[in-house]
């Protein structure tokens, strides 16, 4: 019998994107991680062939968004065997064959020909490890896949802990959105990829208006709790690919990568409805709630930033325009959107 060799190179993964929409179960993760998941599961699946030797095998996870909806399915995301491409990515309900039996009961399972055992996480399960070949499996062999399985369960806890740790330094304590360190970076792959591709890229810098107030008749606790739920606003108007950072004190700036000036000002007058429109609540022990405006400024890279220069001025040119766009709102009379004139 002419088993699998456990090189990770003949094991197959899905992208690492594609690996953390099914892995990190936050909806704050909205970018690749920097961690090499795929690496990191070829390992995996190289160890467990190693535990107990098989011709295939596959590591399952199931999808979040699916399990709302009482049809829940796994997705394969790795796996080696001589149908191995045609297995990739492959999407099976949880009332469906062994692994969906696997998940459902939540314990080891020998069948015709295959072994596999639950992934869990915590206290939930996630997933499930499948092995299989042409000789029988014995019940040793369901063992110590069972004693694997906890392997499998820590590594991946690590890698979400890395995964968190990361996604930590990214983020502003008070809003929970990204910060302005990660903002600047941000911006300037955006940028240099707005120029490669040549595609439209826009910003959205957001002042809140007479925020002062707020603190003054309500607490500095409750200014806080404002700014946390203006970033709530925020995040849920988020269009899909933006990326939204808190710049400091009461501002806020967007990145919209594909907008361009006409898009940039809907968008930038949907978002000041909303937040005008939104009571937000300033304490969690009785209700008290206040409005606020915002005054915005918006900028194109390619409409209003000269095309002269390093990528690096010019970047900081379409931070500036937007800024300067957001205080001629102020200066007009609050609560609007204005888009900046063209850099002369």
């Amino acid at each position: 019998m002419a088993l699998f060799d456990s090189k990770e190179e003949g094991i197959l993964t899905l992208a690492p994107e594609e690996i953390a929409r099914l892995l990190v179960r936050s909806q704050r993760e909205r970018e690749p991680p920097e961690l090499a998941l795929d690496t990191h599961l070829r390992e995996v699946l190289a160890r467990a062939n190693d535990f107990v030797p098989s011709d295939s095998g596959a590591l399952l996870l199931d999808d979040p968004r699916t399990k709302l909806t009482g049809r829940g399915r796994l997705t394969v995301i790795a796996c080696f065997g001589p149908r191995a491409d045609e297995e990739l990515g492959k999407r099976i309900y949880l009332s469906e064959g062994l692994p969906g039996e696997i998940y459902r009961r939540g314990e080891p399972m020998n069948g015709p020909g295959s072994v596999g055992v639950p992934v869990i996480v915590g206290q939930s399960i996630c997933g499930v490890l499948v092995l299989r070949r042409q000789a029988p499996y014995s019940s040793r062999d369901l063992e110590l896949l069972r004693i694997f399985a906890a392997y499998i369960s820590s590594s991946i806890q690590n890698a979400l802990d890395a995964i968190r740790a990361r996604e930590l330094a990214r983020v502003d304590y008070l809003t929970g959105l990204y910060n302005d360190r990660f903002f600047h970076r941000r911006l300037r792959e955006e940028t240099e990829r707005a120029e490669q591709d040549a595609t439209a890229l826009s910003l959205l810098f957001l002042d809140i208006d007479d925020f002062k107030r707020v603190n003054d008749t309500h607490g500095h606790l409750a200014g806080s709790r404002t700014l946390r739920e203006i970033a709530r606003v925020i995040e849920g108007w988020l269009p899909t690919g933006a990326i939204a950072a808190r710049y400091g004190g009461d501002e806020f700036v967007i990145i919209l990568p594909g907008a361009h000036a006409a898009r940039t000002r809907d968008l930038g007058e949907e978002l000041r409805q909303r937040i005008e429109t939104t009571p937000l609540p300033t304490s969690d022990e009785r209700p008290a709630f206040v409005t606020v405006t915002c005054s915005i400024g918006a900028a194109s890279y390619q409409e209003h930033v000269g095309p002269f220069g390093p990528q690096q001025r010019r970047q900081e040119v379409l931070l500036q325009l937007a800024d300067k766009a957001m205080y001629e709102a102020k200066a007009a009379g609050k609560n609007r959107v204005i888009v900046t004139a063209p850099e002369d």
